[in-house]
């Protein structure tokens, strides 16, 4: 048994549309006030926790100009306190990726274990906390567990999608007497060992002239107009189109790669200096060139 995430998409109703982003501002008020509060004391020389933020998350609770923190459901709250206390204590073990404030304009998310939602097994049917009716779910795949927490989100196209961690059974893949070694390149994806190439379809050139265009169209809207909203998901579209073609193309190398051999060997490469290495050569080769 091990636990698997499965993401689903779900097409939401007007009441369940407001609930939604009534918790994600929410979840962004209370994640970005601890966060505050973090960097207020730390500038004192105090350090804060977990504990010392939900403290706080009750005053605000009870202080009548914020009383609309009770509208919704308390769980992905504590969340989202829980997710600032795990990034903070893997920025001071590593050193860096310190915590940003949220922007309500970026990918909007809300977390809920067990006790903030709803399971019917028999009728399929996730209802979340606040929620009189079930999320209407896409569902493309099956799993037979139940689940153990999710998160929901939406995209900057306004697209909504639900990621539910379940405790899943796998079943193991046959043997394959096969050994390959995969080298990342730059021109090409991968190289490997067997001579199989996958290509690098460079698919951001592939919709670079149609989102210039878009981008451009949305510098010349004013900012905050009906006009402005509606080309920003127009860009929006755009890039996740972009995301979700590399996306596909990266699952079924993956995918090819896995069914097919049994041990797969890679080595540890950094690709930033790799492109930086190459636009170097490029440079002293055209100054050669020049030279000549």
């Amino acid at each position: 048994m091990k636990l698997i995430v499965f993401k689903y998409r779900f097409y939401q109703n007007n009441k369940q549309s407001l609930m939604l982003a009534q918790t994600f501002g929410c979840v962004r008020f209370t994640y970005n006030s601890a966060l505050g509060l973090s960097k207020e004391q730390y500038d004192l020389g105090n350090k804060t926790n977990y504990n010392n933020w939900s403290k706080n998350l009750t005053l605000l609770k009870n202080n009548i100009n914020f009383s609309w923190l009770m509208d919704v459901s308390s769980v992905p709250l504590q969340q989202a306190l829980k997710h600032l206390y795990k990034g903070s204590k893997s920025f001071f073990k590593s050193g860096f990726g310190y915590p940003t404030f949220k922007n309500k304009h970026n990918h909007q998310s809300a977390s809920y274990r067990s006790n903030g939602f709803k399971w019917d097994k028999n009728k399929q049917a996730l209802t979340l906390s606040k929620m009189k009716q079930p999320l209407k779910i896409k569902w493309s795949r099956s799993f037979t567990g139940t689940p153990i927490s999710l998160t929901v989100s939406k995209t900057k196209s306004g697209k909504y999608f639900v990621s539910i961690l379940v405790k899943e059974s796998i079943n193991q893949l046959p043997v394959v007497n096969k050994t390959v070694g995969v080298d990342v390149g730059i021109k090409d994806l991968a190289i490997c060992s067997d001579g199989i190439k996958f290509n690098n379809p460079r698919t951001t050139n592939k919709y670079a002239k149609k989102l210039a265009k878009a981008s451009r169209q949305l510098a010349k809207k004013k900012k905050g107009s009906n006009n402005f909203n509606k080309q920003k998901f127009v860009v929006a579209k755009i890039h996740e189109k972009i995301a979700n073609s590399r996306k596909d193309l990266t699952h079924k190398m993956t995918s090819k790669l896995i069914n097919e051999n049994q041990v797969i060997g890679i080595e540890s490469l950094k690709v930033k200096n790799m492109v930086k290495t190459v636009s170097y050569l490029n440079t002293y080769t055209m100054l050669i060139l020049v030279k000549l």
